[in-house]
């Protein structure tokens, strides 16, 4: 009785390892089998930009008409986040910078 020589083991062992690389499933169909589900549809549309949303252009002191004591005005306008302008008048004093960002809750009025 012989025994198997080494490059006779080495055959054997090749010929084994690629009859199993051979039947095992590929990394193309376990890919397929991991894949991703396809992105859901949001049934709600993204939030656009704030509508009433926008911020100081700019500001200018109104003159007093009647009264030269009265109490200062101040003109704002305000540039909307879709673009537009609007403008405010304000008597108290505040202290509202140029850029600063603020929300329009009514009374401000279109540029035309």
């Amino acid at each position: 009785m012989r025994f198997p020589t080494t490059w006779q083991a080495v055959a054997l062992l090749g010929a084994a390892a690629l009859g199993l690389v051979a039947w095992a499933p590929g990394p193309a169909i376990e890919a397929e089998a991991i894949a991703l589900p396809q992105q859901f549809e949001l049934t709600v549309p993204a939030m656009r930009r704030c509508p009433h949303c926008g911020w100081i252009e700019s500001k200018r002191e109104v003159p007093p008409t009647a009264d030269p004591g009265g109490r200062q005005t101040y003109e704002y306008t305000v540039r909307m986040a879709d673009g537009s302008s609007s403008i405010f008048l304000e008597a108290l004093p505040t202290t509202w910078r140029l850029k600063e960002r603020l929300i329009v809750i009514g009374g401000a009025r279109p540029l035309d």
